[in-house]
C-alpha cells in the first residue's frame, strides 16, 4: 500500500482515537470536539481510498462525505448504510465550529463514534493494496 495512504489512513485512526479517549475520559464530555473528530476521521479514511485508486481528477477538498463516497462508488462496494453515516457525519465537521449551530447530546457523540469507526474500517478494506 502506497505510503501517502497510509498516512491518511494513520491520520484517520488518530482522528478516531482521540474522539474515543475524549468521550471516555474528559469530563464534562466534550460532545462536540468527539463528533468533529469522528467527521475528520471518517473524512481522511474516504480520502485514503480515493488516493488508492488515483483520485482523478485530484483528492476533492470537500468535507461532504456522501460526495466524497460518490468518487470511488464505481471502484469498490459502498453500503447505502456508509451514506446514511456520511450524511450523519458531514454536518460535525463545519457546524461544530461555531456555538449553538447543532444541538448534541451523547447520542450522537455515540452514534458518531461508531459510524466512523465503520467508515474506517470499510476503507481500510478497500485501500488497493497493490500500489
Amino acid at each position: 500500500m502506497d505510503n501517502t495512504v497510509q498516512e491518511w489512513l494513520k491520520t484517520a485512526e488518530t482522528d478516531l482515537g482521540v474522539a474515543q479517549h475524549l468521550f471516555e475520559h474528559y469530563h464534562p464530555k466534550p460532545i462536540e470536539i468527539v463528533c468533529y473528530h469522528c467527521q475528520q476521521s471518517a473524512e481522511k479514511a474516504i480520502k485514503a481510498v480515493i488516493i488508492s485508486y488515483g483520485a482523478p481528477g485530484g483528492m476533492p477538498k470537500l468535507h461532504d462525505l456522501s460526495f466524497l463516497l460518490n468518487q470511488v462508488k464505481n471502484l469498490v462496494c459502498v453500503d447505502d448504510s456508509l451514506y446514511d453515516y456520511a450524511d450523519t457525519l458531514t454536518p460535525y465537521g463545519v457546524s461544530v465550529r461555531y456555538p449553538n449551530e447543532l444541538f448534541l447530546e451523547e447520542r450522537h457523540a455515540v452514534a458518531a463514534l461508531a459510524y466512523a469507526a465503520e467508515i474506517l474500517s470499510w476503507a481500510k478494506a478497500n485501500c488497493k493494496s497493490d500500489q
